[in-house]
């Protein structure tokens, strides 16, 4: 699976500590914005997970913090 973080919003520029959290629980929920009433729990083991994509226009505040995920996942 391929996770693109940045998507609907910047989550690397104004979220970085909230995604890095999920990292370490190994799940993220994600609403549906079409049907509000549609939450999906999606899964950032690294056994299911491929690859992470990070789509930002401010990398700053996840840089330093890369090297701790890479060790598990692999990052573009």
């Amino acid at each position: 699976m391929i996770l693109n973080t940045g998507g609907r919003t910047d989550t690397v520029q104004y979220y970085s500590e909230w995604l890095l959290n999920r990292f370490r629980e190994g799940y993220v929920l994600s609403r549906n914005p079409l049907f509000p009433n549609i939450v999906n729990r999606i899964d950032l083991n690294p056994e299911v997970l491929d690859v992470v994509v990070f789509c930002s226009k401010d990398y700053s505040p996840i840089l330093p913090r890369v090297p701790s995920i890479e060790d598990s996942i692999r990052t573009v």
